[in-house]
């Protein structure tokens, strides 16, 4: 490392590990946002419904939990788990370019949550090793995420805009060409990356004493006791069951306003881009100030300005809303991960038991043997933040179901972006209790 990255004050310019991770995750994050915004138009033009399209929010957040409970038990190297969070987005992309039926698009959805739920313990499991700068580091990889979504929808809608115009495609086609040239790009540069990616074989957290093929649940729910943890915990359910409820038919709701994909694709740039920037100097704030304030004043300030979605009858009325609700998602995302790992005890217990095993000797007969083994459980702040996310998921993926039975009851798409405005307003009232409460 030069003199100067060593004196930089910015965590991604004076650590290669961040740096090289963050490069990596730009790329899964275009991919995905590339993916995720096509997904509720190809639904429609394969004959779904709006009511499909919430269900495959659904089946994603059932693939994310997959992937923090079972993958990333299965890949405990970033490496190795990066790569495999690679392959999992590369099979979404294939079954976008070459599904003709709604039904077979909606089910790969769980491929790609599993990608992205790892993806995110792998986040958290890198940060928590950084335990001076827990959240700019946390909002540094997040930023390569929503940056890479921010460039992938933008991407997504001018290139369709432009396949439709220039080639007569049909929208349907325009999708399936660009999954098929996305999905070869993809593969080949995965394989480049590959022995990139060996080079952050080496990253360090605190997780190294914990090297055991179980965890102790009771552990675990006692951390989970805290007040603010119980908090925290009704937040992180609150804010993503909002999200299940209004995102999934949003992009639908605006293309119904009069605004055609390619702006859509846009504004969602711009959004995403002030959202993954901001949290490039977010993250520091929040080292600086703590993770009370800008948690409850985020999600306030982004419940109010979804509730205003449904008006955005202009490309310039679109872009401003979402350039705000950006920069107020770019203060939530570090300052809720580092009031987890911030509330988190790290409980150690001794564990004692008998090792029982079968002795032999030349000449004598099989004998029962046995000795005390002593080791060390550790539950730390990565296993708090992967419970608190996965149930978090899963209010997500019941806002989601409940946002597509809603719609069979008459609501519409309007009514339900109303209705995750409310709750995230909520969440952030709520979260005015952890000032109250900390110690």
């Amino acid at each position: 490392m030069d003199e100067g990255s060593k004196e930089s004050s910015w965590l991604i310019i004076r650590e290669p590990i961040i740096r090289n991770v963050f490069i990596l995750i730009l790329a899964l994050g275009f991919v995905g946002g590339l993916l995720r915004f096509l997904f509720p138009f190809q639904i429609l033009n394969l004959g779904g419904t709006e009511t499909i399209i919430a269900l495959g929010s659904s089946l994603s957040s059932i693939g994310q939990v997959i992937g923090l409970i079972l993958l990333s038990r299965l890949f405990s190297s970033q490496r190795v788990g990066l790569i495999v969070s690679g392959v999992l987005f590369t099979f979404f992309i294939l079954a976008t370019g070459f599904s003709t039926t709604a039904e077979l698009l909606l089910y790969s959805r769980i491929v790609e949550g599993a990608g992205a739920g790892l993806l995110a313990i792998i986040i958290i499991r890198i940060s928590s090793g950084f335990e001076e700068c827990r959240g700019e580091s946390v909002g540094t990889l997040l930023a390569g995420v929503f940056l890479g979504s921010a460039l992938g929808q933008g991407s997504a809608g001018i290139v369709i805009g432009q396949l439709e115009v220039m080639y007569s495609m049909t929208q349907t086609e325009a999708i399936m060409f660009l999954g098929v040239v996305v999905s070869v790009v993809f593969v080949l540069l995965l394989i480049l990356l590959i022995p990139f990616i060996r080079e952050i074989d080496t990253i360090c957290v605190s997780t190294s004493d914990r090297n055991h093929g179980h965890s102790h649940t009771r552990l675990l729910l006692r951390s989970l006791r805290s007040k603010n943890l119980v908090i925290l915990l009704a937040i992180y359910i609150l804010y993503d069951f909002s999200h299940g409820i209004y995102t999934p038919g949003l992009s639908i709701m605006i293309n119904n306003n009069g605004i055609p994909i390619d702006q859509i694709g846009l504004g969602f740039l711009v959004g995403d881009a002030v959202w993954g920037a901001s949290q490039l100097y977010t993250g520091k704030l929040v080292d600086r100030t703590g993770s009370l304030a800008p948690l409850a004043l985020s999600l306030v300030a982004k419940g109010s300005i979804v509730i205003f979605y449904p008006y955005a009858a202009s490309f310039m009325i679109l872009t401003s809303l979402l350039a705000m609700a950006g920069l107020s998602e770019g203060f939530l995302e570090p300052a809720r991960n580092d009031a987890a790992m911030e509330f988190t005890p790290t409980t150690t217990t001794d564990h004692n038991h008998k090792h029982y095993f079968l002795g032999h000797a030349p000449g004598n007969p099989f004998s029962i043997s046995s000795h005390d083994h002593e080791h060390i459980h550790e539950t730390g702040s990565d296993e708090i933040v992967s419970i608190l996310q996965t149930l978090g998921i899963l209010g997500f993926a019941v806002g989601s179901s409940g946002g597509g039975w809603l719609l069979t009851q008459g609501l519409t798409l309007i009514d339900l972006v109303f209705i995750g405005g409310v709750f995230l307003i909520i969440a952030g009232i709520l979260s005015g209790g952890l000032r109250q409460s900390r110690d």
